[in-house]
This record gives C-alpha cells, sequence and structure tokens, in this order.
C-alpha cells in the first residue's frame, strides 16, 4: 500500500476500492431488498385473490340458496293472485318454510319487505296497500339475488300482471310512499313506520 502525503495528510490509495466497493455494494442490496418486497407483494396479492375467489365461490352459493328459498313463496304469491287453487295447509308450509329460510339468507331489505306485506295481509290492509306491499318485496328479492342497483318499480312490476293498472283507480299511486297511501286509504299498518 502507498501513501500519499498532501500537504501533511496521508491518503490511501486502497481508498478508492473501498468506496468503489461499498458504491457497487448499494444497488445490490438495493435489488436484494426489492426481490424481498416483491415476493413478499406476490404471496399478499396471491393471498388476496385466493380470498377474493373464494368469496365468489360463497357468494354464488348463497345465490342459489337465495333463489331456491325465494322461488316457492314468490311463486305461492303468484298462484293466489291468479286465483288459483292452493290448500291453506300447503300455503302455511310454504310461507313457513320461506320465513324461515328468507331470515337466514334474504337481505334487511327482503326481510323488512315481506314481513310489511305479511303483516298487512294479517290486519286486512286495502287492496293498493297489499299489491304495493306485495311488489315491495318482489323488488327486494330482485334486489338481494343480483340486481342491487335496479330502478324498477311497483308498476313496472305489476303492470306485467295487471291489464289496466294505469287506469284502474283501486291501483293509482301504488309507486307512492306508503305512508301517503295509509294515509289515503285511512289504515295504519301495524308496524312503526319509517
Amino acid at each position: 500500500m502507498t501513501n500519499v502525503s498532501l500537504s501533511g495528510a496521508s491518503v490511501s490509495q486502497a481508498a478508492p476500492w473501498s468506496v468503489s466497493l461499498a458504491i457497487a455494494a448499494v444497488p445490490a442490496i438495493a435489488a436484494v431488498i426489492a426481490a424481498l418486497v416483491a415476493a413478499r407483494s406476490a404471496r399478499l396479492a396471491k393471498k388476496s385473490e385466493i380470498s377474493a375467489q373464494y368469496a365468489r365461490d360463497l357468494e354464488a352459493r348463497i345465490s342459489e340458496k337465495k333463489y331456491e328459498v325465494y322461488k316457492p313463496m314468490i311463486n305461492l304469491i303468484r298462484d293466489m293472485l291468479d286465483r288459483r287453487q292452493i290448500t291453506e295447509e300447503d300455503s302455511r308450509s310454504k310461507i313457513s318454510d320461506f320465513a324461515t329460510w328468507v331470515i337466514i339468507f334474504g337481505s334487511d331489505e327482503a326481510v323488512r319487505a315481506f314481513h310489511h306485506f305479511m303483516q298487512a295481509a294479517y290486519h286486512s290492509a286495502p287492496p293498493k296497500i297489499l299489491m304495493k306491499l306485495y311488489a315491495d318485496f318482489v323488488l327486494a328479492a330482485r334486489r338481494d339475488m343480483g340486481y342491487p342497483e335496479t330502478d324498477v318499480r311497483q308498476t313496472d312490476f305489476l303492470g306485467m300482471r295487471i291489464t289496466d293498472i294505469y287506469e284502474n283507480d283501486l291501483l293509482r299511486g301504488v309507486d307512492d310512499p306508503l305512508a301517503d297511501l295509509c294515509r289515503e286509504a285511512q289504515w295504519s299498518p301495524p308496524w312503526r313506520q319509517e
């Protein structure tokens, strides 16, 4: 090793090599750290993708179950409206089965809509209010089973079944808020109005 003296200070010629080595090591260390961070990120991304796939699979299974739960009840109410012969025992059984499972698989909105419809039926609600609550229930089921952003209204749904919905005074205003319909019909729902 040769020492060079500059104005009384001595500098080793080995110093440029150690500095060069240190400078060269910085990118290598950065590359190793980047590789570790990338590997960790890849593991997290894979874990996240697996979780997302699990959630999609679970959602699909629940969606299938919702369809199984809603279909008999919607068909039963349809048959009642079409005045088809339905035994009281069969209707009670279907309503009881549905009430058991909707509380498990149904959305809050669907549970409330079914509750309101049933309570209105138990408390002799006027036909317009029953029709509105029936439509509210079916629309809640629609949202629950895959169309959460639907903007279908009660008349859109009921108009498929009732030929004179726009001329029928009995059903006029079925899209109006329930509180307005109750006030107009002078009927008080047994539940607290929201």
